[in-house]
């Protein structure tokens, strides 16, 4: 059966024109624009990520580490504009730091507590804002993959050369996914 309207050519959303809107950035899943004053719009290629994204960012609504989302469509989600610079840029000049590596965890606290299967995201979809706190964006497939552990970020935090710094500074005050996650490298 053919698609009678191609959903790729329309330029509405949420209501909105994103013709007039800033383009910010573009992933495997859509396309992302800027609503001021701080909110985005995120376009999606299918309506099948769209809704799964919906979906964990639905059950992260009480988390601090999640975007807000305001509205949203088959094709699309209006949510809190996320400042800051991802996690990978942040530590090319800045060290890892008892803050950052406390939050770091507490994100995959979040995640487990959320029944996440996969415990994972990437540094770059780990944002910093000025304050140090942590926010994310694009979380993908939390409940289709199943993963125990965040390889993802600890190999990241290897790459910029904090892994073992990070693990020096969470072994007391989270000491089981300390020895957990050790001993997964």
């Amino acid at each position: 059966m053919t698609n009678l309207y191609n959903y790729t050519d329309r330029n509405y959303y949420c209501g909105i024109d994103i013709r007039n809107l800033r383009f910010i950035g573009q992933g495997h899943q859509g396309k992302v624009y800027l609503l001021p004053p701080n909110k985005v719009i995120k376009v999606f290629n299918s309506s099948h990520s769209c809704k799964s994204q919906l979906h964990i960012l639905q059950c992260g609504r009480k988390s601090k580490f999640f975007p807000k989302v305001y509205r949203y469509d088959d094709f699309s989600i209006i949510m809190s504009f996320i400042n800051g610079v991802t996690l990978s840029e942040y530590l090319k000049d800045h060290d890892i730091n008892k803050n950052l590596s406390f939050q770091l965890v507490e994100i995959f606290n979040d995640f487990e507590s959320l029944g996440f299967t996969r415990i994972d995201i990437r540094l770059g979809h780990i944002f910093v804002q000025a304050n140090e706190s942590v926010k994310i964006i694009d979380p993908r497939k939390n409940f289709e993959i199943v993963q125990k552990y965040p390889i993802s970020m600890l190999k990241g935090l290897k790459r910029h050369g904090v892994l073992n710094k990070f693990f020096n500074i969470i072994q007391y005050k989270y000491a089981d996914q300390y020895k957990k996650w050790k001993n997964f490298l």
